[in-house]
This record gives C-alpha cells, sequence and structure tokens, in this order.
C-alpha cells in the first residue's frame, strides 16, 4: 500500500467525497487519498427529506466504493492520531500515512446516552433524529 499522498482527506462523507471530487477535476496529476472506514456512504443532506416523508430512506445509501471519484485511493481505514509536525496521520491499523496537504472532515460521532433517557426513547412518542439513518424514518417511530 502507497504511504504517501498529496492530498490526504480523512472522511469518505458528502463533504470529503466532493473535495476529492473537485480537487481531482482541478489538478488530476495530484496523488489523492480518501481515509474512512465504512462500507456504506449514507448522503445524509437528503435525510431532512426523508424525514418530511419526500424521499425513501434506502435513495440515500451507497457502496463506499461506488461513491469514490475515479483516480482517488480508498483507504478502508480510520485515522487514529494526527502529527501534524510531521505531516502524518496513523490509521486505527497502525499504519502510518503521510501527506503535503490535509483535509479533515470526519463528520459527526453520535452519544445518544449524552442525553439522559433518549437511548430508551428514540423510536417512540414521536422521537427520531435526522443523524442516524436508524432513527429517522417515520416508518420507525410510534406517534
Amino acid at each position: 500500500m502507497k504511504t504517501s499522498y498529496d492530498i490526504l482527506i480523512i472522511g469518505g462523507g458528502a463533504a470529503g467525497i466532493s473535495v476529492a471530487a473537485r480537487l481531482r477535476h482541478a489538478a488530476p496529476e495530484l496523488s489523492i487519498a480518501i481515509v474512512d472506514p465504512s462500507e456504506k456512504h449514507y448522503y445524509q443532506p437528503l435525510w431532512t427529506l426523508v424525514g418530511a416523508g419526500a424521499a425513501n430512506r434506502e435513495s440515500t445509501e451507497r457502496d463506499e466504493a461506488s461513491v469514490i471519484p475515479e483516480g482517488v485511493t480508498w483507504i478502508m481505514d480510520a485515522a487514529a492520531t494526527f502529527q501534524p509536525e510531521a505531516n502524518q496521520v496513523t490509521l486505527q491499523s497502525g499504519q502510518p500515512l503521510t501527506y503535503q496537504q490535509l483535509v479533515v472532515c470526519p463528520g459527526i460521532q453520535i452519544n445518544w446516552s449524552a442525553i439522559k433517557g433518549l437511548p430508551e426513547t428514540l423510536g417512540q412518542n414521536g422521537v427520531c433524529s435526522n443523524y442516524s439513518y436508524d432513527w429517522f424514518s417515520p416508518e420507525k417511530v410510534d406517534m
């Protein structure tokens, strides 16, 4: 596996994919890699329309490999630590990667249990969320 890139992007969500595609188009000579451990890509900006009943949930899901821009390397792993003074990221697997430019857009990490009672209430009494594929769909909510 190659371990050094001109541009390393942390996060393969809508932001990371968009940045990679634009950079690939603008500068095809650059080596670009996206680090993201997910097998599935969810187009979260559409989730508000799913919650409103204007789109279906399944239309927001794709295989991650299908959205990686042509010519961009997908590294199916997660960033564990950043060493900016060395232009390096270490992956959860322990593999170090170096870069010339770093783009960090890993998205959010949900912590339902940070709100007392929320984990038990999701999907009941009209409680749902646009931040999770599993808990925003109207059919999952007992109203």
